[in-house]
C-alpha cells in the first residue's frame, strides 16, 4: 500500500482513534461492575495461564516469521507489549539481545523464568507503560497485539518508531475473532459492541503520521484452548463482559458446550486461524 498522510471522513485518524477506544473503554467500564477487565492488574492474572498458549502460538506465527528474517547474532530486539514471551523468547535464540517491554509485571515474572528456564541470558526487561518508558532502543522493534487499546495510538507510534534503528513491526488482529463472537454478544447485551479501530485505522494514521507502511493480512494460528467446559464458561463470561451469575453460566455453558471442539486434547473454538495485520515500515529517522 502506498499514500501520502491521510484524514479520515470526521477529523483526523489520530482523532477517529482516540474516540474508537475511548467508546470502546467506557463500554467496558459500563458492563463491568466494579470487576476488572483491563491493566495491569487484569494481566498480571492472566499470565500464568496465557503462558503455555505463547508459546504454541509462536512456532508458526507470521509475524514471528518476519520479524526473524531481520534479526542476526548482534540484532538488538525490542519487543513492546512483549506479554509472557510470545515473541521476545523466540527471538532472543538468535538474538543478541532482546528488551522486553510490558505493563504487566506478571507477564515480565513469566518471560524472565521461561527465559532462565530456557537459558537466555540475553532478555532484559522493563516494566512500564509505553511510550512513558525512556532509554531503550533496538535495531527492530515489535509491537503485537497491543495498539488496539491505546488511546494516543499517535504518541504510541511516533515513539516506536523513534526507538527502532532498521525496522519496526506492528501486528493487529484483523477482525476475525470480533466477527466471530458477535452474535453470540448480540444474544447477551441485545445490541452490538463498540468497534475498536482496525489495522485499516492503524493504516490512516501511520500515513498521517509520514509513514508508509507495507501492509500483509496473513493467518494466524488460534491458541485459545481450555482443559474443561468452566473454564471455558469463566473465560468467555469474562470476553463477553457478563455479570457472573448462575443464569449466565449456565446459558454460557449451552452455547459453548455446543460450539468448542475437542482438538489435541483440549477444547478449543472451531477456527484453526484468524485473520491479522502485520504492519512493516523502515524508522522515519534512518
Amino acid at each position: 500500500m502506498t499514500g501520502r498522510a491521510s484524514t479520515v471522513r470526521g477529523g483526523s485518524a489520530a482523532a477517529r482513534w482516540r474516540r474508537l477506544v475511548r467508546a470502546r473503554m467506557e463500554e467496558i467500564t459500563r458492563l463491568s461492575a466494579g470487576e476488572v477487565r483491563v491493566g495491569p492488574r487484569f494481566w498480571d492474572e492472566r499470565a500464568e495461564r496465557l503462558a503455555d498458549r505463547a508459546a504454541e502460538g509462536a512456532r508458526t506465527d507470521p509475524l514471528l516469521r518476519r520479524a526473524r528474517r531481520h534479526v542476526g547474532p548482534r540484532t538488538v530486539v525490542l519487543d513492546v507489549g512483549a506479554g509472557a514471551g510470545r515473541f521476545a523468547l523466540p527471538l532472543a535464540a538468535r538474538a543478541a539481545e532482546v528488551v522486553a517491554v510490558d505493563v504487566s509485571e506478571g507477564m515480565l515474572g513469566v518471560l524472565r523464568r521461561e527465559a532462565d528456564r530456557r537459558g537466555l541470558a540475553n532478555v532484559r526487561t522493563v516494566h512500564g507503560a509505553w511510550p512513558q518508558v525512556s532509554g531503550v532502543t533496538g535495531d527492530v522493534a515489535i509491537c503485537a497485539y497491543v495498539l488496539p487499546v491505546v488511546e494516543d495510538a499517535a504518541a504510541f507510534l511516533r515513539r516506536l518508531d523513534a526507538a527502532a534503528r532498521r525496522r519496526v513491526f506492528v501486528c493487529l488482529g484483523a477482525g476475525g475473532a470480533e466477527l466471530l463472537l458477535d452474535p453470540v454478544w448480540r444474544y447477551f447485551h441485545g445490541a452490538p459492541r463498540k468497534p475498536a479501530p482496525t489495522y485499516l485505522d492503524a493504516v490512516a494514521l501511520l500515513r498521517e503520521l509520514r509513514i508508509d507502511p507495507v501492509v500483509e493480512v496473513v493467518e494466524v494460528p488460534t491458541t485459545s484452548r481450555y482443559a474443561t467446559l468452566e473454564e471455558a464458561v469463566d473465560d468467555y463470561r469474562r470476553t463477553l463482559l457478563l455479570a457472573d451469575t448462575d443464569e449466565t453460566r449456565a446459558e454460557l455453558r449451552a452455547l459453548l458446550g455446543s460450539w468448542l471442539v475437542r482438538r489435541d486434547g483440549a477444547l478449543r473454538m472451531p477456527a484453526r486461524t484468524m485473520p491479522a495485520a502485520v504492519l512493516a515500515w523502515t524508522p522515519t529517522g534512518t
